[in-house]
């Protein structure tokens, strides 16, 4: 499994044998059921996970709902961004949607690796790009589309979700309730 976190890393940027070897000592692999929490509201997030199988959905509370913010499948780096940078307690919320295989390296280890390998922050800024790149795609979307446009939107962009991931937290994700979602499915349907 630490060889699927260091041939997505190499897909970023090319990275030498001592990194290589470094990042495998450093990583953990943990193993959890669909539903389970890899990470709770007032927790820190004191780790990087790549998700070397399955899926986890991220959300937060707002009232009395989750509110899906990002879902993060195989090849995806899996952190609460916020509370990962400042180390402090966060209020996101990431469960497994499916069994997950995780990856994961500490963020003291990480700090050790900037420092010991400068292609190193070549590859996690690479990512960082990716990051920002789906966060403004996403934030444009919640803006400026109808829901059947959010709804196409999604399945364009996320074709395979549709069968591993609930439809309540689709719509949650879309900014929608469920009740919206099933009309535009069922609209579609009858377009076809």
């Amino acid at each position: 499994m630490v060889d699927l976190l260091i041939n997505g890393l190499e897909k970023l940027h090319p990275i030498d044998d001592a990194l290589k070897a470094k990042v495998a000592s450093v990583a953990k692999i943990s193993e959890h059921k669909s539903e389970d929490y890899i990470l709770k509201g007032g927790q820190t997030c004191d780790c990087a996970r790549f998700i070397a199988k399955g899926l986890i959905r991220s959300y937060y509370i707002k009232g009395d709902r989750q509110v899906t913010s990002r879902f993060m499948g195989e090849g995806y780096i899996a952190t609460s961004w916020i509370s990962f940078y400042t180390q402090k307690p966060g209020n996101e919320y990431m469960q497994a949607v499916e069994e997950t295989v995780i990856v994961s390296i500490s963020y003291s280890d990480i700090q050790k690796l900037y420092r010991e390998f400068p292609e190193f922050n070549t590859v996690v800024r690479k990512h960082l790009e990716y990051i920002f790149f789906l966060a403004e795609q996403r934030t444009q979307m919640l803006r400026k589309q109808t829901a059947e446009e959010k709804y196409r939107f999604f399945i364009t962009n996320h074709p395979t979700l549709i069968q591993r991931v609930p439809l309540r937290h689709i719509a949650s994700y879309l900014g929608m309730n469920e009740e919206t979602l099933s009309r535009v499915r069922s609209k579609l349907k009858k377009k076809k």
